[in-house]
């Protein structure tokens, strides 16, 4: 993916400030506006740009809590490793890790891809 032309800064770097912030306007400046994220089978699927930051805000205003603890440019796109913290009240499981690749081209992310295992999605980004 190139370097971010709106900002000295490459996109990694980005959307590292942009989470470790939580800038949700930082974020949604990287975002292309018909982003993708999940796939078409999922109800909770988003189609743009607004429905991704709405995801994000949810997740964010119910207390869940993500650290980068990878975050690498691929051939194909980022991928990028998240340390989940939820709540004690949130229904899902405890701590654990997933795994985003963000496509894109140009300066915005076009799709952001979930993955449950670190091998998967380092093949989706084209990281050997």
């Amino acid at each position: 993916m190139p370097q971010a032309t709106n900002d000295a800064r490459s996109l990694v770097d980005q959307l590292r400030q942009a989470f470790s912030t939580h800038d949700l306007e930082a974020f949604g400046a990287l975002l292309a506006d018909d982003v993708r994220w999940g796939d078409d089978e999922h109800p909770r699927r988003c189609k743009n740009r607004s429905e991704v930051l709405g995801t994000f805000s949810r997740l964010l205003s119910d207390g869940v809590d993500a650290e980068i603890t990878e975050l690498l440019t691929g051939t194909d796109g980022i991928l990028c490793a998240l340390s989940m913290q939820w709540p004690e009240n949130n229904q899902r499981p405890g701590d654990r890790s997933l795994y985003h690749v963000y496509l894109g081209s140009d300066d915005h992310i076009d799709e952001i891809r979930r993955y449950d295992d670190r091998a998967s999605a380092a093949d989706a980004a084209g990281i050997v």
